[in-house]
């Protein structure tokens, strides 16, 4: 059964966060979504700088005062690529840190819908990762990569294209909530429409009418000509032998649950070491709030523990 505080978080994200294309107008209302949680803060202890590739990619790093240890966690935020990195993010940092024996973490600051459309994003995660092998020296082996919702999205496609460049993968990876099926044909896009506070209506069904318009809203508008059955675009396409270790998180409520589910077990049928960590009554992206009830601290110590379990055992072969 859910928590108490658990409960309060549902009703308040329901209150501030539902992002219903069929009620909203999804672009404005995530724009200022980012925008109220912009913030120049940083954890103690650590210091935040803002670079950018030689090609333009922006990024955030966080390090503490300590010496790195050439451990880094690589962090792909949400919001349906139209919300952009806010502060809250940070609070990842000290955490990871831990975790990683003074780690790293940088945040990839991508250029957002619909302004920017696929591939930009995409190719934006490329640059970055390149610059950070070849021109900063940091071993594929000692990075880990993260993201949730469409951040989520962004690391699939990166390892898929790292993947298939053959290129070196990154030691693990874990994603909350991944928004990986652009043609929203999971089960649970229908089953979880009158449950889902943050993209559906409560008790509510999802009718032909509503499914055709959420289908073609806004909260696409990243997509561009984009074929939604491309594997870069929708994972759920995607095969995944050779993949690094992975943890998945998601909510038992929400409308994405088969995103991660259909993942997991294409991940399994491949035979990677995969985790799948699934909340019940929870929402989408719950894992990304750390600490502030029991199933979001339940989910983000989880994450903790698989970043320290990747760097404190040997490496499979």
């Amino acid at each position: 059964m859910i928590s108490l505080k658990g409960r309060i978080y549902r009703a308040m994200m329901y209150r501030l966060s539902n992002f219903n294309p069929y009620h909203a107008d999804i672009i404005s209302k995530l724009k200022r979504f980012s925008q109220k949680l912009e913030s120049d803060s940083c954890p103690d202890g650590f210091i935040r700088f803002e670079e950018e590739t030689k090609a333009g990619t922006r990024y955030e790093r966080l390090r503490n005062a300590f010496e790195p240890s050439g451990r880094l966690l690589l962090y792909f935020h949400g919001g349906a690529y139209i919300a952009g990195l806010f502060g809250t993010y940070r609070k990842f940092a000290p955490d990871f840190s831990q975790a990683a024996d003074n780690g790293e973490t940088i945040f990839l600051d991508y250029r957002t819908a619909p302004e920017y459309q696929y591939p930009v994003q995409l190719n934006e995660a490329l640059d970055l990762w390149k610059d950070l092998i070849q021109n900063q020296g940091y071993d594929p082996k000692n990075i880990i990569i993260g993201g949730d919702s469409s951040g989520g999205n962004l690391v699939l496609a990166l390892l898929l294209k790292l993947r298939d460049q053959g290129e070196t993968l990154p030691r693990g990876a874990f994603c909350i909530s991944p928004w990986a099926d652009m043609t929203a044909s999971g089960a649970s896009f229908k089953e979880n429409y009158g449950k889902d506070i943050e993209f559906g209506e409560l008790g509510e069904v999802l009718t032909e009418e509503k499914r055709k318009l959420i289908h073609h809203s806004d909260i696409y508008s990243w997509l561009g000509d984009a074929d939604r059955f491309d594997p870069y675009v929708s994972p759920v396409y995607a095969e995944y032998h050779d993949f690094p270790p992975m943890m998945l998180t998601a909510g038992g409520d929400e409308m994405l649950l088969s995103d991660t589910l259909t993942i997991t077990r294409k991940l399994r049928q491949a035979h990677v070491p995969v985790i799948c960590e699934i909340q019940p009554e929870m929402f989408h992206i719950y894992a990304t709030m750390g600490n502030a009830f029991p199933e979001s601290a339940h989910s983000y110590q989880h994450i903790m523990q698989f970043i320290y379990m990747l760097y404190h055992k040997p490496e499979r072969k």
